[in-house]
């Protein structure tokens, strides 16, 4: 039987009181053996979640189902998972220069990524030709991703959920979720040239920038 508060269990013995406190007993998180609709493994993910509380869930948003292509002018598809009182948010999406309707989605996605980058208590990752930074609470990767005569990239961005922010921080937890999901997002959603080549497992994480 759970045990929800301090319950207090008195016997009485010859020799005089006996009492027992029973504390409830934290309930284990465990996480599938994938994770956001079964896109991705959840080995990375499980790392972030606390080991007790809250049992884990997910739910998805945006316009399509994870593991999928949406339109430009459309949400990117969004999963977010929760386990003992954490919540992470994991998403990818694919911006492109489109020179008929001047758009520059592609390039602003670079100089955004390039100027986050460079802030305090970011970290450098590299995942082949991929490059992005993690830090306390998320990782960002950006992947060149031409095709059809588009010049395009894709982005897989990961990190705390902002009504979840956690305690504890782990950027190398982080940065391997955000590879696991610019894995899935190059190489099975959008087919970007050259993402065959990623490497498998975590990103190479260069030096922390100066606080």
């Amino acid at each position: 039987m759970r045990l929800w508060g301090a319950v207090a269990t008195v016997i009485v013995l010859s020799g005089g009181l006996v009492v027992w406190k029973a504390w409830p007993t934290p309930e284990n998180v465990s996480a599938p053996a994938r994770v956001c609709e079964e896109s991705l493994p959840a080995e990375s993910a499980t790392r972030l979640l606390p080991k007790h509380g809250d049992s884990y869930t997910e739910y998805i948003t945006g316009s399509t189902e994870f593991g999928a292509a949406h339109r430009a002018e459309e949400p990117p598809p969004t999963c977010n998972f929760t386990g003992g009182g954490r919540r992470v948010v994991v998403e990818y999406n694919r911006h492109l220069n489109v020179d008929s309707i001047e758009m520059r989605s592609a390039d602003e996605a670079r100089e955004r990524v390039e100027r986050a980058s460079r802030a305090s208590g970011r970290t450098p990752l590299a995942l082949g030709k991929a490059q992005g930074y993690a830090w306390a609470h998320g990782a960002v990767l950006l992947l060149d991703c031409s095709r059809s005569g588009l010049t395009g990239v894709v982005e897989a961005s990961v990190g705390d959920g902002r009504d979840y922010t956690s305690a504890t921080s782990d950027p190398e937890a982080f940065a391997a979720l955000a590879a696991d999901t610019l894995r899935l997002a190059g190489q099975k959603v959008y087919h970007c040239e050259g993402s065959a080549a990623l490497p498998p497992g975590a990103p190479r994480l260069g030096t922390p920038r100066g606080e």
